[in-house]
């Protein structure tokens, strides 16, 4: 099996100021050691930074074809702000599936963050590698009434955000920065990483719960651009929430959070 080699990441304050520089589209004072660490933050793409790999090469990927699915995150106990973590990652599932266009290809690649050698967060990332051939068109989203009620309108995301994240997080995937390149895949504009995606998500359905997630599970179903609008429709479900995020009449995503 393909793995990621054990990496650090140190949660320092301005280490996440400037994640949530990314994520809130403002300046903000460095949270203080030992505040709540949002999951999000933890991110599979930081060994990128920190050893000096790509992604891609680490897991023998086309940055063309790879698309980012989802997510699952689970703690085991409140990751905080200063903690140092040791990371390493494997893939647990690996799968081909026959289309029409050719052989894709799903990924699981499961990332435990350690400390004193205890779990305290796993993170696990659904890739997805389209079939080799031409660019495609981007799938849309499904367009169907929402299953919930609207519990938050979420502002654009903007360039500005995808570009902090993507430096804090390592994930230079020029799909997220060069709109020409963008264009030569088909896509309208640069694509939002699902990683921001992600991180808005966990931050609003905090707010609603009314204390941080222990759990969250997020699949990506089509992707999102900056300038859109969106709207977070959520109901209750057993030990918390169910969710969508939609774009106009387009569902883009959907998951639980807990």
């Amino acid at each position: 099996m393909s793995a990621i080699p054990e990496f650090s990441v140190h949660a320092t304050p301005e280490s996440v100021a400037r994640w949530l520089i990314g994520r809130d589209a403002r300046m903000t004072t460095p949270p203080k050691e030992g505040a709540p660490l949002p999951l999000c933050y933890l991110v599979f793409l930081r060994v990128q930074p920190v050893l000096g790999v790509s992604i891609h090469r680490l897991l023998d990927r086309d940055p063309d074809r790879g698309l980012y699915g989802g997510v699952r995150y689970r703690a085991e106990r409140a990751p905080r702000v200063g903690e140092v973590f040791t990371a390493s990652g494997v893939v647990t599932s690996h799968k081909k599936v026959a289309t029409p266009r050719g052989e894709m290809v799903l990924r699981t690649l499961e990332t435990q963050y350690r400390n004193s050698a205890s779990t305290v967060v796993t993170e696990s990332v659904r890739m997805v590698d389209l079939p080799p051939g031409p660019p495609q068109p981007p799938p849309r989203g499904a367009q169907k009434a929402p299953a919930f009620a609207k519990i938050a309108d979420i502002m654009p995301i903007t360039r500005t955000q995808i570009a902090w994240l993507t430096v804090e997080t390592g994930d230079m995937n020029a799909l997220h920065l060069d709109s020409a390149y963008a264009a030569s895949r088909l896509y309208p504009d640069v694509v939002v990483p699902g990683t921001l995606t992600a991180a808005i998500l966990e931050r609003e359905l905090e707010k609603a719960l009314g204390r941080a997630l222990r759990a969250l599970e997020l699949r990506l179903l089509a992707a999102c651009f900056p300038g859109e609008e969106f709207q977070l429709h959520a109901a209750a479900s057993e030990g918390g929430l169910d969710f969508q995020l939609y774009a106009g009449n387009e569902l883009r995503a959907e998951g639980q959070a807990s």
